[in-house]
């Protein structure tokens, strides 16, 4: 019995050393108790007047009654209920077994513990009364709860603790169900009053558990690591929507004290200002939102995502909190540079591409009166005007480029003449196939139609037919087709010129760069007009494809819907 005591006192010390963790504090008290009744069974056996059995048996009864409410403590600080373990009501439930144990250590006076007391072949044999037994069943019912929440406690935790922690609830209930027997069976108590003092011996067993698991230290341990540490806020609830556990942070959005932990109170209390949050924790469900909150007279932004603990069984949730106010406000930032970028486009919009539009048209007006010039006049003037065209030609390129990225942007699709677009788009490419001696032709139905935004179609075929006569030989042709390919218009612009390898082609689609070749006659670009018509078209519903062989030209296909 001595080595009984000896084994749950090393117990007890190893619990001391965690103390601080959740649930083991009490569980220090509950291993106190056994020391105290043990020691007291040991005295009694060897004591041999009546008054000194009678004095031991009721240290014995005062230590087991002290047991049901540290075991009552130890349970509800495993499951988190803060609220019952404040210092009113845990006074409470000590106060009231206190009371208890006076009735038994004033039983000589008032007789409502024994009826009577002998001995018996050295055995104290006792008759309680019905009162006593009616509270011994009460204990034991209290226990019985105690170990019936440890075990949902138990089952809902990792499997790595979960096997260990029910052969401790096991190991430990061993003196209770002793305990239960010999009041069931008085007469059984003179051979089960040792047995009860030598479940010590399973203190033993359950602190190799402890130590091989590292219950004490690697839980509680990891549980304050990372729930006090971590930079998000956490939130777990269980099914019933009460607040089992959360962090600082999470404690600061909820504008509570360290006095006012959430942990025991319901969701339904302190999330009532995000329904969209409450909904999800009370439901079970998946759930994602922005929620802002004033801390210190500052706004702050919050991201939340609510996971649900088990999707098939309603275990409760978890909910992440994670500060985006830095995001929020870089966001802030940049829809201001975006307006203040759109505000710039604008202004270069009308600042530079309307004056060299006016020049394009003044050097189309002085085109006319080429005949008066003398041939070095007239050789500069032509090496303006191409000079003009190409600057607004690329200027257009980059503000359409840049227009398309904006969002929002709008496209007004309608039914359109393939013909008639191609007859505007001709004319004006007419000076630049002129120059170059490039015949453009055309041989599409005047019946195709396709349904396109009209300014961005004529875009992309001005820029395809511009690339064209890049890259066509001084004399030559440059052929538009067009048929129809189930509810697509295929517009098909072939030319017999340079041509490219499998390599140009693969990097002529490559939108993470500018890809420019030089043409036949030295003609240099920026590479940004197929770049813009590849982008217009995806945002009308088309494509741009292309099919090419070196020195047998190239050909481009345009994908519309019908019309």
């Amino acid at each position: 019995m001595i080595l009984s005591v000896v084994l749950t006192g090393i117990l007890a010390v190893y619990a001391y050393m965690y103390r601080r963790e959740r649930g083991v504090r009490y569980f220090v008290w509950v291993m106190i108790c056994r020391i105290v009744y043990t020691v007291a069974v040991i005295l009694e056996l060897n004591s041999d007047g009546l008054q000194a059995k009678l004095l031991f048996r009721q240290l014995e009864n005062s230590s087991l009654i002290m047991t049901v409410p540290v075991m009552v403590l130890c349970v509800l600080d495993f499951r988190g209920m803060e609220r019952w373990l404040k210092p009113k009501p845990r006074s409470a439930l000590l106060a009231a077994f206190a009371a208890w144990t006076m009735l038994v250590w004033t039983d000589g006076s008032t007789g409502w513990i024994n009826t009577s007391a002998n001995i018996v072949d050295g055995y104290l044999m006792v008759s309680k009364s019905a009162f006593a037994i009616a509270l011994n069943l009460m204990a034991y019912g209290i226990l019985a709860l105690c170990a019936f929440f440890l075990i949902l406690f138990l089952r809902r935790a990792r499997p790595d603790i979960r096997k260990p922690g029910m052969w401790l609830v096991a190991f430990g209930s061993l003196a209770f169900l002793a305990e239960i027997v010999k009041t069931s069976n008085p007469d059984w108590s003179a051979w089960l009053l040792p047995i009860s003092a030598y479940t010590g011996f399973c203190a033993m067993a359950m602190l190799l558990i402890i130590m091989r698991n590292r219950l004490f230290s690697i839980v509680p341990m990891a549980r304050d690591i990372v729930m006090e540490s971590m930079e998000e806020g956490i939130l777990i609830v269980n099914e019933r929507g009460k607040i089992v556990d959360s962090n600082p942070l999470m404690d600061r959005l909820l504008s509570l004290s360290s006095e006012g932990k959430p942990v025991g109170r319901y969701v339904s209390e302190l999330l009532g200002e995000w329904p969209n949050w409450l909904s999800a924790c009370l439901e079970n469900q998946h759930g994602r939102l922005e929620i802002g909150n004033e801390e210190q007279g500052a706004v702050k932004s919050y991201l939340v995502k609510v996971y649900p603990i088990n999707e098939t069984k309603r275990l409760g949730t978890v909910s992440l909190l994670v500060d985006i106010t830095d995001k929020q406000r870089s966001l802030e930032q940049i829809a201001r540079l975006n307006g203040m970028k759109d505000q710039l486009f604008t202004v270069v919009s009308h600042d530079i591409r309307d004056p060299l539009a006016v020049q394009v048209t003044v050097v189309e007006e002085l085109e006319l009166q080429q005949a008066v010039m003398d041939a070095e006049s007239r050789e500069l003037f032509m090496a303006l005007g191409k000079q003009i065209r190409n600057s607004y030609e690329l200027v257009e390129n980059v503000l359409e480029w840049f227009r398309g990225q904006r969002e929002g942007l709008m496209l007004h699709p309608q039914s359109l003449r393939i013909s008639e677009l191609l007859e505007d788009v001709f004319q004006a490419m007419q000076f630049k196939s002129e120059e170059k001696g490039v015949r453009l032709q055309s041989v599409v139905s005047e019946e195709l139609l396709a349904r396109a935004d009209r300014e961005t179609t004529m875009l992309i075929l001005r820029n395809i037919l511009s690339n064209a006569i890049k890259f066509s030989y001084r004399g030559g042709l440059v052929k538009v087709s067009a048929e129809t390919e189930g509810d697509r218009v295929i517009v098909t612009i072939r030319d017999f010129g340079t041509g490219m390898d499998a390599q140009q082609l693969g990097a002529l689609f490559d939108e993470a760069r500018f890809h420019s070749r030089i043409g036949t006659e030295g003609e240099k670009g920026a590479g940004l007009g197929l770049l813009v018509s590849l982008q217009f078209a995806r945002l009308g519903g088309g494509r741009i494809w292309a099919d090419s062989r070196p020195g047998e030209g190239s050909a481009f296909h345009f994908a519309l819907p019908k019309g």
